[in-house]
C-alpha cells in the first residue's frame, strides 16, 4: 500500500498549498492538500477525519501562521481531529505521525492529542518522507479516548478501558457553555441507540486538578469491548474521563484540548 499525505493549510492560501504540496510530491509522496474550515461546533473537521483515518494515511501535515494556531477554536478542532486519528490507527497498530509547519511569532505548543508532533523549520519534504517510511511505535493508553464528529447530530466523545474493565464511567467537560447534554453504553465504536443506563448521573460539578469540570456518568460495568458515549454541547477546552469515582480517590484521566 503506498503512503500518503494530507496537508492541512490553517488559512486559504494557495500559493503555500501548491509550493508545500510540490515539495512533498518531489520527494515520492502522494500530497492531497486542503484548507482547515474553522467551524469546530459543526462538526466541520469531520471530513477531515475521514481522510486522516484511511489506511493509507502515513502522515499528517499542519502548515500556516502561528497566530493561526494560537486561536482557540482551530486548536480545540485540531486537537478533536488528532484524539480520532491516533484512536483509529492505534487500533489497528499503526502510528499517525504530524509535522507542523509553522510560520510568524507565536509560541508552538500543541494541545494534548498533538503533544507528539514535530515542528519543522525548513526541509519538510525530507521530514515528511522519513516519517512516512520510518517505523513507530504505538503509544499505549489506559483508556480508549475518540470522538465522533456527526453533523447534525452532534459530537460524541466515546470512553472506555484499554484492558481492565471499568465499574461505572464518567465524562466531564470544561469550558464556555460546555456540558454533556446526552449519553449511552454500548457497543465499542458504535453509539447506542438504545441502551440501560445504571444510576446514571448529569450535571455532577467536579474539581480535578484545580479545574472545575461539568460531568455526566453512569454506573454500567465496562468491558474492552464496551465504551461510554457523551453528547458535548459547547467547546470542550479540556476533557476528563474515566471509571466512575468510589469512595476512594478517582482514577480520572484529564485532556487539555486547547
Amino acid at each position: 500500500m503506498k503512503k500518503s499525505v494530507l496537508l492541512t493549510l490553517l488559512e486559504a492560501n494557495d500559493p503555500l498549498a501548491r509550493a508545500l504540496g510540490q515539495e512533498i510530491s518531489r520527494m515520492g509522496a502522494d500530497c492531497q492538500a486542503h484548507f482547515w474550515e474553522d467551524a469546530p461546533e459543526k462538526q466541520a473537521f469531520a471530513p477531515v477525519i475521514a481522510e486522516l483515518c484511511k489506511p493509507a494515511c502515513g502522515v499528517w501535515v499542519i502548515a500556516g501562521n502561528a497566530s493561526s494556531f494560537a486561536r482557540t477554536s482551530i486548536r480545540i478542532g485540531l486537537a478533536l481531529t488528532a484524539l480520532a486519528a491516533r484512536h483509529a490507527h492505534a487500533r489497528e497498530g499503526r502510528n499517525l505521525p504530524v509535522v507542523l509547519s509553522l510560520s510568524g511569532q507565536g509560541e508552538i505548543r500543541p494541545p494534548a492529542p498533538l503533544a507528539d508532533a514535530e515542528p519543522v523549520d525548513s526541509g519538510l519534504g525530507a521530514k515528511v518522507t522519513a516519517r512516512l517510511y520510518a517505523p513507530g511505535s504505538v503509544q499505549a493508553f489506559p483508556y480508549r479516548c475518540t470522538v465522533h464528529a456527526l453533523p447534525g447530530l452532534g459530537l460524541w466523545l466515546e470512553t472506555g478501558p484499554a484492558d481492565e474493565p471499568w465499574q461505572g464511567a464518567l465524562t466531564g467537560v470544561r469550558g464556555v457553555n460546555a456540558r454533556p447534554d446526552a449519553h449511552g453504553v454500548g457497543q465499542a465504536g458504535m453509539i447506542p441507540s438504545r441502551c440501560t443506563l445504571r444510576h446514571p448521573v448529569q450535571g455532577l460539578r467536579l474539581t480535578h486538578s484545580g479545574a472545575e469540570y461539568t460531568a455526566w456518568g453512569v454506573q454500567n460495568d465496562l468491558s474492552p469491548a464496551q465504551s461510554y458515549f457523551t453528547r458535548l454541547a459547547g467547546l470542550p477546552e479540556a476533557l476528563v474521563f474515566g471509571p466512575y469515582p468510589s469512595d476512594d480517590e478517582a482514577e480520572l484521566y484529564t485532556l487539555n484540548l486547547c
